[in-house]
């Protein structure tokens, strides 16, 4: 026969284990690891892809446009002035309405 402290030992063991497993049904069913939640992260994964292709296509753009400037003072000067209305020391800003 098992003396009481073996029995205590196994019991406390068998809860453990007993817990662990319901805890892991848990993350399955309803928690972190069920199908829903999985979608949903899913769905988030192919939305931030989305995102990031479109940053990448916006990249390729800007990275031409700074290419066409590459050595080109006046086109950059040209585009500072028409788009950000910047002027040199000593011009004056007229704006027509």
């Amino acid at each position: 026969m098992i003396d009481t402290s073996k029995k205590l030992l196994l019991l406390s063991f068998f809860v453990f284990f007993l817990i662990l497993t319901l805890n892991n049904f848990y993350k399955v069913t309803l928690g972190s690891y069920s199908a829903s939640n999985i979608e949903k992260v899913q769905s988030e994964i192919s939305l931030l892809n989305s995102s990031i292709e479109i940053l990448e296509l916006e990249n390729r753009k800007l990275e031409v446009e700074i290419a066409s400037f590459s050595g080109e003072d006046e086109a950059i000067i040209g585009l500072a002035r028409s788009e950000r209305g910047l002027i040199k020391k000593g011009e004056q800003l007229v704006e027509f309405k």
